[in-house]
């Protein structure tokens, strides 16, 4: 099913149960982060949350904040079509295939996007109720569940991600850029040229535009549109920002326009954030920021916000969908570079891709290592696969003690099962490695040594008799046919009770 706008998704959770309106005044300075936090804390299945009665906001152009919306399993599935007790198994599955390849696109001449358009001195994001979510951010983070929109100066491509966002003037959003990322790419293509870089914000639409926005699809010759033309199974109606020639959608809630210099005089302090590792990261420094242009907006805008950071039993909004979106946009690229016999890919939420877990059917030694090495040499690498963990086909990846009884009694470390490869890019916001070795603006990203865990049987160990000439011993704890056949004749007689 594809979500004509943000308001149909908003309704469609409003009569699946998934939405509770807070109509009390609350206050967008700590009060919302704090519910918000509340609710992810309390159940993997609390509610989205609209708030409709803030503090200082009765006036504006915008007065509601929408949180939560995809904080739960059944709310992906809904996203994408699916009935809400589709497991995450089959969700990964089910984008997998709808983004192998990309969809058309449909350009328009306008929507209700562009039902307000504020230019020049009107620009004020303070008119929009941007949360302080919690006492130790820097200030007031707007792109938190934000579409951003790049497009390459060298090809013309665009690009769509989520990237985090601080108001830090009326008219400036700052920001921490990789250059190791898409739009890090094409902030460098406008560098190189001393041209400032255009962006449009997109906040509020059918929520597979900001799944998508957070997986590091691949995509040399279109945008995330064209695969969320796939996942959505509709073309996305797409109109022209009304500052530079970027593409939005026609009936997004909030569009921002605007554009990023180098000029390091233009950068402006930014951060710190908490972050998706559940710590404070990316600490106060001065950072490239996007000088707002326009903004373009519904006659009674809805704010998209999502409080971010995720710890055990505690998760984020983004913990929920980024893991399946990453999770099939990593077997697609295993199966794009000719890495055969994958079978699953999965990560646990809590660690938000950072342990990356690829069940195959082994066909040959070393099979594990080329898994470790496609995902290290792509894009998906900036902020995943810290750990890659492959096991063989019996062991589910989904199942924690199938996983780690693996690890427990088919890694042996001696025999290259456990590999390092140190001084690789890897998350600027990870907090174990030293704050000086991730400074972005001087390296482009952090720094990592990622660890593959082979946990397949190893293919050097010899066929033992004992073993029935096979390479591991058999299950202690199947029990033989014909006892099996002899104790559920005889269950009842043994007087146990179940």
């Amino acid at each position: 099913m594809a979500y004509e706008d943000f308001r149909e998704w908003i309704s469609t959770l409003e009569k699946e149960g998934q939405l509770s309106r807070v109509s009390c005044e609350v206050d967008w300075n700590r009060e919302i982060g704090a519910i918000t936090r509340e609710v992810l804390s309390r159940s993997q299945s609390g509610p989205a949350l609209m708030f409709e009665n803030i503090k200082d906001y009765k006036n504006t152009w915008c007065k509601s904040v929408f949180v939560n919306g995809l904080s739960a399993r059944e709310r992906v599935a809904l996203a994408i079509g699916l009935p809400k007790d589709t497991p995450f198994k089959d969700i990964v599955r089910v984008i997998k295939e709808r983004i192998a390849k990309p969809s058309e696109v449909k350009i328009v001449d306008s929507g209700p996007v562009k039902e307000n358009i504020i230019k020049g001195g009107d620009i004020d994001l303070f008119q929009i109720p941007v949360p302080q979510w919690r006492r130790l951010d820097g200030g007031r983070y707007i792109h938190t569940a934000t579409s951003v929109v790049t497009r390459s100066r060298d090809t013309g491509n665009m690009n769509i991600g989520t990237y985090r966002g601080q108001i830090v003037e009326k008219d400036r959003i700052g920001t921490i850029l990789a250059t190791t990322q898409h739009w890090g790419h094409h902030y460098t293509s406008y560098k190189n040229k001393n041209e400032v870089m255009p962006v449009a914000a997109v906040l509020g639409w059918d929520p597979v535009l900001v799944m998508l926005a957070g997986a590091p699809i691949l995509h040399p010759n279109c945008s995330e549109y064209e695969f969320a033309s796939s996942l959505r199974q509709r073309p996305c109606e797409l109109v022209k920002c009304e500052t530079n020639d970027l593409l939005v959608p026609a009936s997004a809630e909030i569009v921002i326009e605007g554009y990023i210099s180098s000029d390091p005089a233009e950068f402006r302090m930014e951060g710190p954030f908490g972050e998706y590792t559940g710590y404070m990261g990316g600490m106060a420094a001065p950072r490239p920021n996007i000088k707002v242009t326009a903004i373009t907006h519904r006659n009674n805008a809805i704010f998209r916000g999502a409080m971010e950071g995720c710890q055990p039993h505690n998760w984020s909004e983004s913990a929920y969908y980024t893991v399946p979106c990453f999770s099939a946009v990593t077997w697609n690229l295993l199966d794009t570079v000719g890495v055969p016999g994958v079978l699953d890919v999965w990560a646990n939420p809590v660690t938000e891709n950072t342990i990356s877990k690829v069940r195959i059917r082994k066909a040959y030694r070393g099979h594990a290592k080329q898994v470790a090495n496609a995902l290290w040499g792509s894009t998906i690498a900036n902020y995943a696969g810290k750990f890659v963990i492959v096991v063989d086909e019996d062991v589910d990846i989904h199942d924690y003690e199938q996983l780690e009884h693996a690890i427990a009694h088919r890694v042996n470390p001696s025999m290259d099962q456990i590999l390092f490869f140190p001084g690789t890019f890897g998350s600027m916001l990870d907090p174990s490695v030293p704050l000086s070795q991730r400074n972005v603006v001087k390296y482009g990203q952090g720094k990592w040594t990622r660890v593959l865990i082979d946990a397949t049987i190893n293919w050097e160990l010899e066929p033992e008799m004992q073993y029935g000439n096979e390479k591991f011993p058999p299950s202690a704890v199947e029990i033989e046919p014909d006892d099996k056949a002899l104790i559920d004749r005889r269950w009842k007689e043994y007087g146990i009770k179940d």
